[in-house]
């Protein structure tokens, strides 16, 4: 989303100027969804944060039949771990019903990886045969398309009877001169300048008119810094809040340094300790940076 995942994205965009040859484009979720399921091949790569990854991975595996057909590998610097996309299936378990392809697919990125690429073909080509044979589970099995209905136990003999066979209407695949990633080692960045702009204290009020909060906080102001905006659930509430916007009782309170002063962690100590003289609940706070003069923290709605 254009705000929580605002980091995410310009770091995409660092790094994608790094490799010029790559053609790059964002897409937000919802729309980029739409479009997986659309139009599936329009996509090589998609490079996601985890829980949209795990999700769009599904989504992804859902269009070719099943969830089940896919394998995973995350791969890192010094180690990688393969898997089924899906993980485990406690609900399939000791029943004999599980599709064992996203398993066994994950074992061929792991075989591929670990330079094992005639291993690989071999049983990535059985497996194919396998599905071209119509030997498939209850998941993905299809009556006038399948041949033979079978469980976790039957398509793995089937898997393993086709070793050393090929596919003939399905393409066979080749991991010839192919080779492991390999990801280059992560240099730290010069560091930016970093300058404190002001603080958040996130305050637990059971009241429900933020001018009352408002006046309260404001009761803490310091010498040089003053309360200057209020947000519940993301959405500014004071100054100049709207009286229909609901509100928990979990209020953000920003305060930022009047014009030509600066705030210190010394001044945020004694914010702190005027707050709990006067019985306000902080229940915790944000320091506000930027970084080589630019912000790095949330603004409140229509700042």
């Amino acid at each position: 989303m254009k705000q929580t995942d605002g980091l995410f994205h310009q770091v995409f965009d660092e790094i994608a100027k790094e490799y010029p040859e790559i053609e790059n484009e964002h897409w937000i979720i919802d729309i980029g969804a739409a479009k997986l399921a659309d139009t599936p091949e329009a996509f090589d790569v998609i490079v996601m944060p985890n829980l949209y990854g795990d999700v769009l991975s599904d989504v992804a595996a859902q269009i070719t039949g099943s969830v089940g057909l896919a394998g995973s590998a995350n791969i890192g610097e010094e180690c990688a771990m393969f898997e089924a996309i899906h993980g485990s299936a406690p609900r399939r378990a000791g029943q004999n019903l599980a599709n064992p392809s996203g398993l066994l697919q994950g074992a061929i990125l792991m075989l591929n990886h670990i330079g094992q690429t005639e291993v690989a073909e071999k049983v990535q080509n059985a497996w194919l045969k396998t599905i071209e044979d119509g030997v498939h589970t209850y998941d993905i099995y299809k009556e006038g398309v399948s041949t033979q209905k079978v469980g976790t136990k039957e398509f793995a003999e089937a898997v393993i009877a086709n070793l050393g066979q090929k596919p003939s209407k399905l393409k066979e695949v080749s991991y010839a001169g192919s080779s492991s990633l390999n990801l280059p080692k992560y240099v730290r960045k010069p560091q930016k300048a970093k300058e404190l702009l002001g603080v958040d204290l996130f305050v637990h009020w059971n009241g429900a008119n933020p001018n009352e909060l408002a006046e309260k906080v404001q009761s803490i102001n310091l010498p040089g810094g003053e309360l200057t905006m209020i947000t519940n659930r993301g959405i500014k509430v004071w100054p100049d809040g709207f009286p229909e916007t609901f509100c928990t009782d979990h209020w953000r309170c920003r305060f930022k340094p009047t014009s030509g002063a600066s705030i210190t962690k010394q001044d945020i100590i004694k914010l702190l300790n005027a707050a709990e003289e006067k019985q306000i609940d902080v229940v915790k706070t944000e320091n506000l940076y930027s970084f080589d003069g630019v912000a790095a923290y949330s603004l409140g709605q229509g700042q």
